[in-house]
């Protein structure tokens, strides 16, 4: 089986479960590395187990000549796809910026396929007077200006 009739079994398996494909990779000593997400909330262990059983399904005697992996991105893995920032639209995030090298941490509010929308709040210095005062801010980025970006959990 070639590495694109392959692909094209997990995108298919993925299609049926509510998933999509993160990475895909597949080296010159048959190791299957997938990693994969939900549309909407997270990959159960028993999903995973599914999807890599229908891959070795697929592969039939040859399974035995692969080594498969099959696992979520992992929280604090950079986003690779487009589905990805759809899903997270809503949550917080950090993003490195290229043109500035600075990592904003905000609100993802929009994302169109080539720009993303963060909006955070900013304690800065009154214009008037001591104290300071919050201010909302929202910055429109490129993806190109973006060298990454990642879910900014909390604990």
């Amino acid at each position: 089986m070639t590495n694109g009739e392959l692909e094209t079994l997990v995108q298919e398996e993925l299609a049926q479960c509510g998933a999509f494909l993160v990475e895909f990779s597949l080296n010159a000593e048959n190791q299957l590395r997938v990693f994969v997400d939900m549309n909407e909330g997270h990959i159960s262990i028993d999903q995973l187990k599914k999807l890599s059983r229908a891959v070795k399904g697929a592969l039939g005697d040859d399974s035995e000549n692969y080594s498969i992996e099959v696992s979520s991105p992992g929280m604090f893995a950079p986003f690779k796809v487009p589905q990805q920032f759809i899903k997270h639209v809503g949550r917080e995030v950090k993003v490195n910026q290229i043109s500035t090298g600075i990592t904003l941490k905000g609100l993802l509010e929009a994302y169109d396929g080539e720009m993303v929308t963060l909006t955070w709040t900013e304690r800065v210095p009154k214009p008037d007077g001591k104290g300071k005062m919050n201010v909302d801010v929202r910055e429109t980025i490129a993806l190109t200006d973006l060298s990454k970006i990642v879910l900014d959990f909390k604990f």
